[in-house]
């Protein structure tokens, strides 16, 4: 089944309240309750390209992929790109444990990949 993940979005960016951050950035409420509970059954392409816009991503990052059982679809099936591991706040934490010099280091590091 193909479904959208926003949540995980959320996680890798670090949006810890997702709903506050999507209606301060322009999201009606009620939008927004339904993309941080995951509830978007559908989605035009001018809201989908807007997310993207704010997000930095891609519609690929967005959607996930869980076959059926009933699926009979080979392991090398293209739907299998879409599928995602889940997103943990693991990174967070660390993060949050690490000493101010290897933080600085991380920063260091992401600031010479632009």
């Amino acid at each position: 089944m193909i479904f959208f993940n926003f949540s995980r979005i959320f996680k890798l960016k670090g949006i810890t309240k997702p709903f506050s951050y999507l209606v301060n950035n322009g999201y009606s409420a009620g939008y927004a309750t339904k993309l941080t509970n995951d509830r978007v059954q559908e989605i035009n392409l001018e809201r989908l390209e807007k997310f993207c816009k704010d997000f930095n991503c891609t519609p690929n990052d967005i959607l996930d992929f869980r076959p059926n059982t009933k699926d009979n679809l080979t392991k090398d099936h293209a739907l299998h790109t879409l599928t995602k591991p889940e997103i943990s706040n693991e990174i967070i934490g660390k993060i949050n444990a690490m000493s101010a010099e290897k933080i600085q280091q991380i920063h260091d590091i992401i600031k010479n990949m632009e």
